[in-house]
């Protein structure tokens, strides 16, 4: 009875993990990623939002630009096995912006790009697409 009892708890736990490793995908190596987050109001400023991966795709790039006529925002961060990744730019204990996210499939990304203390201060969510 104990042994069905862990049988049963093992098979669960494998379609958990299972489960949640098909939520995500790895990225295609050396690829550009972009999508545009829309003015959503009459203060917002659209956002063009690019993910450069690096050549060994353990790793990626975000630059975004607020409108016109200011340097790009960048930062560099790791990509998770499970194609998930955690970015923030931080200033002192403040965290000026934040991009966090998945890959979905080789060819596309979703991500929520969070800017707290930056640009107009509206961020959102976010499809970027495989640039060709």
């Amino acid at each position: 009875m104990v042994r069905r009892l862990y049988t049963i708890a093992a098979a669960a736990v494998l379609a958990g993990v299972l489960t949640v490793s098909s939520f995500a995908a790895a990225p295609k190596r050396g690829a550009l990623y972009e999508g545009t987050l829309y003015a959503s109001g009459t203060t917002a400023i659209t956002k063009i939002v690019r993910l450069k991966v690096a050549a060994s795709g353990k790793t990626a790039r975000v630059s975004w630009l607020c409108g016109t006529g200011r340097a790009p925002s960048t930062l560099q961060f790791a990509i998770a096995a499970n194609g998930t990744f955690k970015a923030y730019s931080n200033t002192g204990s403040l965290t000026v912006w934040s991009f966090v996210g998945r890959f979905v499939s080789p060819t596309a990304a979703r991500a929520v790009l969070r800017l707290n203390a930056t640009c107009d201060g509206k961020g959102g969510t976010l499809n970027l697409k495989l640039k060709a």
